[in-house]
């Protein structure tokens, strides 16, 4: 090999490798949306929603149902979606949610075990029962969300080029992350969240109602959930049936990051997000998925509780 094609070779290896950690990093921030209102329900309420994924597809409906009304940017259904998913988790949560919590099967008398289990099972319902309701109402025609960005790309150099669009749902994710902290740590509304995750039983001594501070922790998670399914629909085509792929990835960066951090999330949506991209390119674009399941072995193997659990 001469000096010319080993430097060529070099020059590529060296593009492939970049592109590898820009492109993972951003799709990282894409995978952290997906799983920051996971993170926060078991953070919170110590709760798995199972249903999380389809609440994501929901939120991609709603924006198709208004796009179907005013013919406007999809970037502006936002207004409207956010609103709406946060309302329904509210609602969600006092309604139903709260009569299955660990907190109230204790209140029942029944084992913690099946206070663990009942909210699990009645989300996994929610979830089958949300799917079968889209595919009711939408049937299953794949949509998507039609954009002017959709083909826009930076261009960082000859060689280097990013996604605008996933850019954008990259730096949206960091605010969304940003301001959470912000709203978790300086408000009284975000120190009552903390104070019933740290003692749900000591909380109510201390003046705080549980249940709408539990109803506005699912209300949070799940406008960002809808926020997230307006995002993804820009991206991607979607399908009724499409959430349980969604709540795997979600599931994926938890715990790479660790159950309840929400910052974690962030860490590992990106950490995930390079392994795929990584793998898929050395690879082949079916060692993409394999390579994701490898990390997520490696860090349960080696640190299960997560890389940011508290």
């Amino acid at each position: 090999m001469s000096a010319d094609e080993f430097n060529e070779e070099l020059y590529w290896s060296l593009i492939d490798i970049v592109n590898g950690l820009l492109t993972g990093s951003i799709i990282g921030g894409y995978y952290a949306m997906i799983s920051i209102g996971l993170a926060m329900t078991f953070g919170v309420m110590r709760l798995v929603n199972l249903a999380h994924g389809d609440f994501i597809i929901v939120g991609a409906y709603i924006a198709v149902v208004l796009l179907n009304f005013v013919p406007i940017s999809p970037f502006f259904t936002l207004i409207i979606v956010i609103p709406i998913m946060f309302c329904l988790g509210y609602v969600l949560q006092r309604v139903l949610l709260n009569h299955v919590s660990v907190q109230a099967m204790e209140r029942k008398g029944l084992s913690s075990n099946y206070g663990l289990m009942a909210p699990i099972l009645v989300t996994f319902g929610l979830g089958i029962f949300i799917s079968h309701l889209l595919l009711g109402i939408f049937e299953s025609d794949a949509r998507q969300l039609k954009n002017s960005l959709a083909f826009s790309a930076i261009r960082l150099s000859e060689d280097l080029n990013l996604s605008l669009l996933r850019f954008i749902f990259f730096i949206f994710g960091i605010i969304i992350l940003i301001v959470l902290h912000l709203y978790l740590n300086r408000t009284h509304a975000g120190k009552a969240i903390r104070a019933a995750s740290d003692d749900a039983e000591i909380a109510p001594l201390m003046g705080i109602n549980t249940a709408h501070v539990y109803g506005i922790a699912l209300g949070i998670s799940m406008a960002i959930a809808g926020a997230t399914g307006v995002m993804i629909g820009m991206i991607r085509t979607f399908q009724p049936f499409d959430g349980p792929q969604f709540l795997l990835i979600a599931f994926g960066c938890v715990i790479i990051g660790g159950l309840g951090s929400i910052v974690g999330s962030l860490v590992g949506g990106i950490l995930l997000g390079i392994t795929q991209v990584l793998a898929g390119t050395y690879f082949g674009p079916s060692a993409q998925l394999v390579g994701g399941y490898m990390l997520i072995l490696f860090v349960l193997a080696f640190k299960p509780q997560g890389l940011f659990s508290r």
